[in-house]
């Protein structure tokens, strides 16, 4: 039960960083860079470090991963303007509601005889919760009236839906890989995503001249990296531990996050969402509710 609670309140942490490093003065790009490299590094040292690079590169799937994890520096960049400009609420809905991306891929792929009405409902439950929270962001609260109209932003979510969707779904339909059953090739499969975000991210800050991180940069880098890369180790270990059916475990824990990251939103960071963002957790809880109890 510890790796599954441990999962949640990482995960949770994610998201109530980035308003954080809003707050206390630290450069989000710099530390999302950073981030990727000590998750990279941890991943790569676990995995058995050279000896797993190598079995890596000789994997089917190293091309594929490896132009996804040039997606992860730019998308979670998105992830943490959301978190930042919209709310956490909406940002762990955007990102956690993209599982039911691959659910109706690989159902399509791999016939749908296997998807209930609970599931169907689920994910047609999903796209409205996603939109009714992206569009809560342009609801202009009245504290913000007097610096003028604020940016229309609804496309943040959405992307974050459809990109985080596309993300899950490679790593589904590579995660029965025969060659991921070999001693720390499941580490070393996720770390190769972490090491291209890390590299596109440093050639992003180089290529806008944004000079050399600063300390505070460095530390909210490493709070972050460590966090990352311990939602998903404790994930696998959640994974293994049998507490749960397989399929439960995922939907549970999204569902867990969304709950636990409103309310630390607002307890913690005193970001209240409003109606339609509230409708949107509803809608969400909902969505999430019914694949994992009707599946």
């Amino acid at each position: 039960m510890w790796t599954f609670a441990a999962t949640i309140v990482s995960t949770v942490f994610i998201y109530l960083l980035f308003p954080s490093f809003k707050r206390w003065g630290v450069q989000t790009s710099w530390a999302i860079t950073v981030n990727y490299f000590v998750a990279a590094t941890l991943g790569w040292t676990l995995a058995g470090g050279s000896e797993a690079m190598t079995q890596a590169l000789d994997s089917t799937w190293i091309v594929p991963l490896s132009v996804l994890g040039a997606l992860f520096y730019p998308l979670f960049q998105l992830t943490a303007r959301c978190s930042q400009e919209l709310g956490v609420s909406v940002a762990t809905i955007a990102s956690k509601l993209s599982m039911a991306i691959p659910v109706l891929v690989l159902a399509l792929v791999d016939g749908m005889d296997g998807i209930t009405w609970g599931q169907w409902a689920g994910m047609a439950l999903a796209f409205p919760a996603v939109w009714l929270s992206a569009s809560s962001g342009n609801d202009q609260p009245l504290e913000a009236a007097s610096s003028g109209p604020r940016p229309n932003l609804w496309w943040i979510p959405v992307t974050m839906f459809f990109g985080s969707g596309c993300i899950d779904l490679m790593f589904g339909w590579f995660s029965t890989d025969p060659s991921l059953d070999e001693p720390g090739m499941q580490m070393a499969f996720a770390s190769v995503p972490f090491t291209l975000g890390g590299i596109v991210g440093l050639a992003d800050q180089l290529r806008r001249g944004l000079g050399m991180p600063k300390r505070l940069d460095v530390m909210g880098g490493l709070l972050l990296g460590v966090t990352n890369f311990g939602s998903l180790y404790f994930l696998l270990l959640a994974f293994d531990s049998g507490m749960f059916e397989r399929a439960m475990v995922v939907p549970l824990l999204n569902l867990s996050v969304i709950v636990l990251a409103t309310v630390g939103g607002i307890y913690l960071l005193q970001d209240i969402p409003n109606q339609k963002a509230r409708w949107g957790v509803a809608l969400a809880t909902a969505s999430i509710g019914l694949m994992m109890l009707l599946g």
